[in-house]
């Protein structure tokens, strides 16, 4: 698990600098911005952003926190977050000087409510797709994959691609970057879909009662989900450190906002070394296993 995060920790400058890149040369309205921001962020201050100027002007940021460990947990007993997510949220609203407002959302509503402005961002482990790529912009800092649960008695299944059939069904949950990934990965495969509740990290019991054949979860869950389950098994082998569908996990912010992206990357940049502690911490069973519970 630990080799698994310290391979996406060591992409994220380089991520991050060209998500950047992406933005900066966008034909948005932003793109101006962007090049003001970096000589305003030389002197000291923070470069030019509607986001920032509201968040200043509100006193607080509005951070939308969707749990999923081992990127972001919530405490039972005191409600307290907790993981890197929460570490970036936290030291991004001490740089802006103002207070942490975590607003706790389910992972399909993150998108539309940056679009909306009623969160300044969304500090949730987001898989980054082209979907939401359409939608709104979107700072990597980290990458995972998707695992599977299946029968233990499951022959069909060789490799991945064997997902890619029409009498195959896979479990999921609407508007999260998972099911995106594998709608556009195994077209062919039918989707089982239902809303997702806070804190789930996946809907197995269809697999169990064999009313669908494969259920998706993150990566990092693998070794855990391995012995938990009476009669399910998990698919791929090794599928903790060599995951299907690695993908770039981001930070969702609004269109053209260069000034805010240029913040992120900056700070993603400086808690490289914070950041994997955090993955490596809140990767141990002790955390994840609740979780899977």
């Amino acid at each position: 698990m630990t080799h698994r995060f310290s391979r996406g920790t060591r992409r994220l400058a380089v991520l991050a600098a060209l998500a950047l890149i992406a933005v900066g040369c966008s034909s948005s309205p932003g793109a101006t911005g962007a090049a003001s921001g970096g000589a305003a962020a030389a002197s000291g201050a923070l470069p030019s952003s509607e986001t920032i100027s509201a968040i200043k002007a509100a006193g607080s940021m509005k951070a939308g926190y969707a749990a999923a460990l081992p990127w972001l947990g919530q405490d039972t007993k005191t409600n307290a977050w907790f993981g890197p997510n929460d570490l970036l949220g936290r030291k991004l609203a001490e740089k802006l000087g103002v207070k942490l407002e975590p607003v706790t959302q389910t992972f399909d509503q993150l998108v539309p409510a940056v679009q909306a402005g009623t969160i300044d961002v969304a500090l949730s482990p987001m898989f980054i797709t082209d979907k939401r790529l359409a939608a709104i912009d979107m700072v990597p800092w980290t990458d995972a994959g998707t695992c599977y649960l299946i029968r233990s008695d499951e022959t069909r299944f060789k490799t991945t691609q064997d997902l890619n059939n029409k009498d195959v069904k896979i479990t999921g949950f609407v508007g999260t970057g998972t099911t995106q990934q594998i709608q556009k990965a195994y077209p062919n495969a039918q989707m089982v879909l239902r809303q997702q509740a806070p804190g789930e990290e996946v809907n197995y019991i269809p697999v169990q009662q064999k009313e669908a054949d494969a259920a998706p979860f993150d990566s990092p869950l693998a070794a855990v989900y391995g012995a938990k389950f009476p009669g399910l098994k998990v698919f791929p082998d090794n599928c903790l450190l060599n995951p299907n569908l690695p993908t770039p996990i981001g930070i969702g912010i609004k269109k053209g906002d260069t000034g805010l992206a240029q913040i992120l990357t900056e700070l993603i940049t400086q808690l490289k070394p914070d950041i994997a502690a955090e993955l490596t911490k809140y990767s141990d069973q002790q955390y994840l296993a609740p979780a899977a519970s």
